[in-house]
């Protein structure tokens, strides 16, 4: 998904859920999770070539979703060890800090 793609979903609030994944190893991303055909898609925010955007804080991540209009994620921490031991996807969302900006 690319910005102009986030920036759209916000404004028809499709958005379910913005969630800065940050594991040990590196930097964080963001997931975006929004309704789509009645069900749930979930995918990274991209730039115009397809590779994942990453931000080095919790700042570079704040900007990104201010400019699609968008004040609230869950910061969700992985434990690089977890990551291994999952079956197929972990359940982030019982591990995960609301934030608002």
């Amino acid at each position: 998904m690319n910005m102009s793609e986030f920036i759209t979903l916000a404004e028809q609030h499709r958005l379910r859920n913005v969630n800065f994944i940050e594991s040990g190893c590196g930097p964080m991303v963001i997931q975006v999770e929004y309704g789509k055909d009645k069900e749930l898609a979930k995918d990274l925010i991209k730039d115009n070539k397809g590779a994942v955007i990453t931000c080095r804080s919790v700042t570079e991540a704040y900007d990104i979703c201010h400019r699609a209009g968008v004040h609230r994620a869950n910061l969700v921490q992985v434990i690089p060890h977890d990551e291994a031991s999952t079956n197929s996807f972990a359940d982030y969302h019982s591990e995960s800090i609301p934030l608002r900006f």
